[in-house]
């Protein structure tokens, strides 16, 4: 068969097309769907959308249309606009700074949990093989300048294509942007171009001095160094989301063994974002969610900077993508196949791998200390992966990281199951320090955020925000006090007990954790210290 022979124009119109009708099915249901749309007028605002949507993806595409960079460059467009697809129409994903920064701060086995055959068909089909069809079609070129010419005509009309839209339903589109607030997040790859550069403007490196902050910290008279070892452990969760625990309400036995030590439960804490590169700086930062912007977090010292300040020693636990630089000046130990190989597969770690660090770590302890558990928790989308066999008690299982393959009972067993497990380790931890008669100990446990289970055609997390669902920004927090640290500390529990149904925030956290370690500090602010007010005598004022 010939190859057929194309003007590099026409080439690169038809290339547009594609992208905006092959590539953009999620947001092409949603403005189909949105509601007043009917008749002629309604005609008019989507032809007026998908005109915007073909003129920017044209000017996108343009700088990439010069001889050399034309095949090279439409190939990886066409590449990286399908994976969006995949994530986009399979997950309800969107694309935003967030989505990237957990994609570039991810590792190996986390990246492998993606690969799957329904993925790598979407790829091929909607990127590789259209590719294939660029470079099988010959290019008729003509003279550099009429080539220039040429793009500026191009340019020219998608100018003219986003004039007629918005002078003739400006106001229709932006409605429908209001109120549909993920069209712009899904709109490929336009979304991909914008999330890419937000991303670089906050992840540059402009080497910024270190902020210190609680230069004055100092322990308070409960707390005091010197006495038995005091350890904190503070316990960070991925992926839990409050409603899946019974202690909240949940129809399902999914945390019995902490409810049985006596835990404290906080059943009303939102998260500061939905994914765990913006939320765990966050909680350990003192900016507050209202106020955290990355670029300014990490040049900035944290929670546990102010905790070493007061006199304690600092360990991380990691079996999770690491601290994200947060415990950079403290002592970071990632957990890793050749720590116990017996709980760990090519699929990562089980958090049994924490508690036996832990239990290892324990008899060293001389010091007060604070240890950050990071668990890999309910991670997905292989949450059959996150436990052992053993804690499969809820079936059948999503035994797939296709979760669109799986019915809702199988992905709720499954999920489920890892609540379940993560019950495990935390009870396990706090048996290990409660049966230490050497340490005063605590454990305070807290999610990074939420997860969706299918929930409004959505799963997994990192939705922005303004539009995220309930799932995934409302988070489990529990509270293990034993009475001989209870005792030291002078913690009133039924005064917490009165404030477990109060709205919190991780903003509480930098501000708890001090107060519960009895670290005295300007920074720590009194209305965000969900203990002060319940200390008898009061010793964090």
């Amino acid at each position: 068969m010939p190859r057929p022979t194309l003007g590099a124009n026409a080439l690169l119109l038809l290339t547009v097309l594609f992208i905006v009708v092959a590539l953009n099915a999620r947001l092409w249901r949603i403005v189909f769907n949105a509601p007043g749309l009917d008749g002629l007028r309604g005609i008019g605002v989507i032809a007026a959308v998908a005109a915007a949507l073909f003129a920017l993806t044209l000017l996108m595409l343009l700088p990439l249309s010069l001889r050399w960079t034309f095949r090279p460059g439409l190939t990886l467009v066409l590449m990286l606009a399908a994976g969006a697809t995949y994530f986009i129409g399979d997950f309800g994903a969107v694309i935003d700074r967030h989505a990237l920064a957990s994609v570039y701060e991810t590792d190996v086995r986390e990246a492998g949990e993606w690969l799957n055959a329904r993925m790598l068909l979407t790829i091929a089909g909607l990127g590789l093989l259209p590719a294939m069809l660029l470079w099988w079609v010959k290019i008729d070129w003509r003279s550099p300048l009429r080539e220039l010419w040429s793009r500026l005509k191009l340019a020219a009309l998608a100018f003219a294509l986003l004039g007629i839209a918005a002078a003739g339903f400006g106001k229709d589109v932006a409605s429908l942007l209001r109120n549909h607030m993920e069209l712009r997040h899904i709109a490929n790859p336009f979304a991909l171009l914008a999330a890419q550069l937000s991303y670089m403007d906050h992840a540059r490196d402009d080497n910024r001095p270190l902020q210190a902050i609680g230069l004055d910290a100092r322990r308070g008279p409960a707390l005091k160094a010197g006495d038995r070892p005091v350890v904190l452990v503070l316990a960070i969760g991925e992926s839990a989301r409050a409603s899946s625990y019974s202690l909240n309400g949940y129809d399902r036995p999914t945390d019995a063994r902490m409810r049985a030590l006596g835990v404290l439960n906080f059943s009303n804490v939102a998260s500061c974002g939905t994914n765990t590169a913006t939320s765990l700086p966050c909680m350990f930062t003192d900016l507050g969610r209202r106020d955290y912007e990355d670029g300014v977090a990490k040049y900035r010292e944290n929670v546990l900077d102010v905790l070493m300040r007061g006199g304690y020693d600092v360990l991380w636990l990691d079996n999770n993508t690491g601290s994200k630089s947060l415990a950079k000046r403290a002592k970071e130990v990632r957990a890793g196949r050749e720590a116990d190989p017996t709980l760990c597969n090519e699929e990562g770690c089980h958090d049994q791998v924490l508690v036996e660090q832990l239990r290892a770590t324990l008899p060293t302890i001389r010091r007060d200390t604070v240890v950050v558990l990071h668990l890999l928790g309910s991670h997905g989308p292989a949450y059959y992966a996150r436990y052992p066999k053993a804690f499969a008690k809820f079936t059948p299982e999503c035994r797939s990281n296709q979760l669109q393959q799986c019915s809702d009972l199988q992905l709720r067993n499954t999920y489920d199951n890892t609540i379940l497990y993560t019950d495990h380790i935390l009870a396990s931890a706090a048996e290990l320090l409660r049966d230490d008669p050497r340490i005063d100990p605590a454990l305070l446990y807290v999610s990074d955020h939420g997860e969706s289970l299918g929930e409004h055609g959505l799963y997994l997390h990192g939705a922005p925000y303004a539009m995220a669902p309930d799932e995934q920004t409302h988070v489990p927090m529990q509270l293990w006090a034993p009475e001989r640290f209870a005792a030291r500390r002078g913690l009133d529990l039924p005064c917490l007990r009165g404030r477990d149904k109060r709205p919190l925030s991780h903003d509480h956290v930098f501000h708890s954790v001090l107060g519960l370690a009895d670290v005295t500090t300007a920074v720590r602010k009194p209305a965000l210290d969900l203990f002060d007010g319940c200390t008898t005598p009061d010793a964090t004022r």
